[in-house]
């Protein structure tokens, strides 16, 4: 399952006379990350720090500071209760990154990132506590036996998708039993961290055929065809809702199928079956979609359930989309078959 971190500064309101496009910015950023409370397919984390951090620097976002926040710049198309509640339950229903992972705490010095994402911690205890959370993702992602790698880490402000930092690492206190070869004093460690600061931004960081390839439900592979067809639209200029994943259904045998046949082929067919997926849903590349007919004569009859009509979709010469164009237009994906498979689950 894709997972984030929540970095503190990005819950920290800001003073009541900052200018108002951060203000704005401010509310806008929560609100977008307000969709990742009811998605099934991402697990959402927080430092054990953060509301500790928030009290002491005088930084959380109490509903009289928020509604000061308001009063000042204007703001009246948001709800301040709604941005509290956004808040409170994102504090309240997630779990820490250092409990879930088993990796407590780092102590380090010399620490630098590039691009420097440090920079926008104004608040000495938040800064601290980013550069411990950097360092510990790019532990998971570069020092584990079996790797973190769709792990991303949620900030503020972020010009890059990917942040590399170096540091001095002096002790890791943690209960993993796959943490291999840590640099540590003299040496300086080097990793990398996935970054993002927006819902868009997330998307990006997604691996969409590592989604499909580890999914075990319904849910998982909907979500991988939902990141390939959001990242295909941004691909083509246009501005994609989450939620619009179009006339699309899955059969009820269509993620058992692929499966099966992933566990067969070249590591590359994921991709390349997400690929004609979004084809379909987006109807593009017409030409290689073909009618499923009754018998191999090209004269044969289009078979058919009541209305909907069965249609195969190349991924290439060995592989095929077969899937339902429903009567409500509706798609239907049935299974992925090799060459000599004209069968379709009903």
């Amino acid at each position: 399952m894709p997972s984030v971190t929540i970095d503190s500064g990005v819950l920290a309101v800001p003073p009541s006379d900052c200018d108002e496009e951060t203000a704005y910015q401010y509310v806008d950023a929560l609100l977008d990350w307000r969709v990742l409370l009811s998605e099934p397919w991402v697990a959402i984390y927080m430092s054990e720090n953060t509301c500790q951090l928030l009290f002491d620097e005088g930084l959380y976002p109490l509903r009289d500071h928020l509604r000061e926040l308001f009063r000042v710049h204007g703001i009246d198309t948001y709800d301040v209760n709604t941005v509290a509640r956004v808040v409170d339950n994102l504090l309240e229903l997630t779990p820490s990154f250092e409990t879930f992972f088993r990796l407590k705490d780092v102590l380090f010095d010399q620490v630098n990132t590039e691009p420097d994402i440090l920079q926008f911690s104004t608040w000495k205890g938040l800064e601290s506590d980013l550069a411990r959370c950097v360092i510990l993702i790019a532990i998971l992602r570069n020092h584990c036996r079996e790797p973190v790698q769709d792990h991303s880490l949620i900030l503020r402000h972020s010009s890059a998708r990917c942040v590399t930092v170096q540091a001095m690492i002096h002790d890791i206190e943690h209960n993993r039993d796959d943490i291999d070869d840590v640099p540590k004093a003299p040496s300086f460690f080097r990793g990398d961290v996935l970054v993002c600061a927006d819902f868009r931004g997330l998307i990006n960081c997604l691996d969409a055929p590592a989604v499909l390839v580890a999914s075990s439900d319904d849910v998982g592979v909907e979500t991988a065809i939902r990141i390939a067809l959001y990242k295909s639209r941004l691909e083509r200029g246009l501005e994609p809702d989450w939620s619009d994943i179009g006339r699309l259904r899955l059969g009820k045998e269509f993620a058992e199928r692929f499966r099966r046949v992933c566990a067969d082929a070249d590591t590359s067919l994921p991709d390349r079956a997400l690929r004609a997926i979004v084809e379909t849903i987006e109807k593009v590349n017409l030409a290689a979609t073909h009618a499923l007919r009754t018998s191999p004569g090209g004269g044969a009859a289009q078979k058919t359930r009541g209305e909907d009509k069965a249609w195969r979709r190349d991924i290439d010469k060995q592989y095929h989309i077969h899937y339902w164009e429903c009567a409500d237009d509706t798609v239907e994906l049935a299974s992925l078959g090799v060459h000599n498979d004209f069968s379709i689950p009903g």
